[in-house]
Formats: structure tokens, sequence, C-alpha cells
């Protein structure tokens, strides 16, 4: 079980994928800006975060920025994520930020479990790398 900082101004997708990491095991921390998110980040200390490019008082780039700036030799993967898709420089810059990987927010059911795939391949490495041990 991973403790995961989901950031999220959508009411709906926050709920969704609340529930579905929740459905499999993950403790869910929520926060609907970036500021919030900071706090709820230096707070909790949690195992993976999977932001929203475009969240408000602080977007998500900037969110990613301070979280590795805050950080010392750990670090936290981070999942950033966008609806916009026609903003193919969103990955770049995302990356740049410092994120861990870029997805698009699954728009149907069978995007949403290719997604959760991915956030659980992300967080069984970071385990690994850490020394944890699954289960």
């Amino acid at each position: 079980m991973a403790r995961i900082l989901l950031v999220e101004d959508s009411e709906l997708i926050l709920q969704v994928t609340k529930d579905a990491l929740e459905a499999r095991g993950h403790e869910v921390m929520v926060a609907r800006d970036g500021e919030e998110a900071l706090r709820k980040f230096l707070e909790g200390k949690p195992d993976l975060v999977i932001t929203d490019c475009l969240i408000p008082k602080i977007n998500g780039f900037k969110l990613v920025e301070n979280i590795r700036d805050l950080e010392g030799e750990e670090r936290t993967p981070v999942v950033m994520t966008s609806a916009i898709y026609m903003k193919q420089n969103y990955r770049k810059v995302a990356m740049e930020a410092g994120a861990d990987l870029y997805l698009a927010k699954p728009a149907r059911p069978e995007e949403r479990e290719e997604f959760l795939r991915k956030v659980e391949e992300l967080v069984g490495s970071a385990t690994l790398a850490a020394g944890g041990s699954e289960g």
C-alpha cells in the first residue's frame, strides 16, 4: 500500500481517481490546488504525487519544481496529468519540472485501467528503490 497525494481541481476526476486508487489498497490524500498540495506534501510525506498540470494557486509544473527544491537525496515519484491532449509540450515541460511520468487523463474505463497500472508500476519501483518491501 502506498500513500498517494492526489492533486486535482475537478471534483469528478478527483473522486473517480481517489476511489480507484483506494480500491487498490492505497491511502489517498487529496488537494484541490497547488498551495494545499505543497502543505500536505510537507505534512504527510507521500510515497507518490499525482498532480494535474493546470491547478489553481500554484500550477502543477511549479508545484513539482517546489517539491524537488524541498527534497534532499530522496526523490518522491511524481506523475503529472492533463486532459489537454493538444498540448504536446506539456510532457516536455512536466519532465523539465522534475516529473517522473506524464500521462493523459483517462477518458474511458479502459484508459483508466492503463493509467492505474502505470501508476502502480511507478509506486512499485519507488518502493523497491527505497529498500521497502511489498505486502
